[in-house]
């Protein structure tokens, strides 16, 4: 990897103290395990000496209030207007992606709508799921009408569901990782049988690697699609071309699945930090190493693809 390549962390985590929108809000608890979380000074310090260039910061609703429960419009607001204040103040160095609760239907594209056009934001995040309901409902709708008139990406950031998680955290963190990724990977599956992608060609999702199971399912649910035709528009398989996956975890062999299912044009760098490890520019550049990608394939996954995604110059 050139040493003068930018790397830009598509997958990265702030909440301020203000934004909380209830005492129980997972977010506080995380604060408390991870206080880099709620320490932008510390973060950038820390980035500088990691040797990454760029933090896209994020703050999904599922951390700012109560699990199951929506986040207050006058809340969702506040947070853009401060994500958006702090990239102002620390400009080559900090972008965001808007929080936007998808599940409250128009209320929710009018968000997004403002948080581009007003603040300047190049794409959002939200949340797989609230409670039992996963994107392909009709109240998430609105919320990916808008960000395909508006060319931006959206991020589907897992949430950890009620049951599973339980169940599973005995495995310890990565247990519960499992859960949150089994609950996006289950939210992608049933964009995809939706219909979606075939009304929205301009919709263009990002993931994290946790949810990968997706693409594996979304390939064998293709058996469905030709037996029982209950899938309407494009084949699965075809459809998850469409998906963007982060390299959360930075396993050289779930890297090289993605690439080559999805090509290298769909892979970006993302890390979960300050949740997950950091990982330094030189560790990335021999986890590349190993995928031996030549430089022009390099550069995209650490920060070409980014630049495309968010329409930064």
């Amino acid at each position: 990897m050139d040493n003068t390549t930018a790397l830009i962390d598509f997958h990265g985590h702030y909440n301020a103290e203000n934004w909380f929108a209830s005492p129980d809000a997972p977010g506080k608890n995380l604060v408390k395990i991870h206080p880099l979380l709620a320490d932008l000074a510390g973060q950038l310090a820390e980035i500088e000496q990691a040797g990454i260039d760029v933090r896209v910061l994020s703050a999904p609703a599922s951390m700012l209030t109560a699990p199951g429960q929506p986040l207050p419009p006058e809340r969702m607001a506040r947070v853009n207007d401060g994500l958006a204040q702090l990239v102002a103040e620390h400009p080559g160095h900090l972008l965001a992606l808007a929080t936007i609760d998808a599940f409250q239907g128009d209320r929710a594209a009018r968000e997004v709508e403002r948080a581009v056009q007003s603040l300047g934001m190049g794409g959002i995040c939200v949340d797989c799921a609230q409670g039992d309901s996963l994107l392909d409902q009709p109240e998430a709708r609105p919320t990916f009408e808008a960000a395909a008139a508006l060319g931006i990406p959206v991020f589907v950031h897992p949430v950890s569901p009620a049951g599973l998680t339980e169940r599973l955290a005995r495995l310890g963190h990565t247990g519960i990782l499992l859960a949150r990724g089994t609950e996006d990977a289950a939210s992608l599956l049933a964009l995809m049988q939706s219909g979606i992608f075939d009304v929205l060609p301009e919709l263009h999702i990002v993931f994290p690697m946790i949810g990968a199971a997706a693409l594996l399912f979304a390939g064998m649910a293709d058996l469905e699609y030709e037996q029982k035709r209950d899938w309407p528009g494009t084949r699965p398989a075809l459809l998850r071309q469409r998906l963007y996956v982060d390299t959360m975890g930075f396993d050289p062999a779930a890297l090289r699945f993605v690439i080559e299912l999805l090509g290298v044009e769909h892979v970006l760098l993302g890390s979960d930090w300050p949740i997950m490890p950091m990982t330094t520019r030189s560790q990335i550049a021999t986890k590349l190493a190993a995928l031996k990608l030549n430089d022009a394939e390099q550069a995209l996954i650490m920060g070409g693809n980014t630049r495309r995604l968010l329409s930064i110059n």
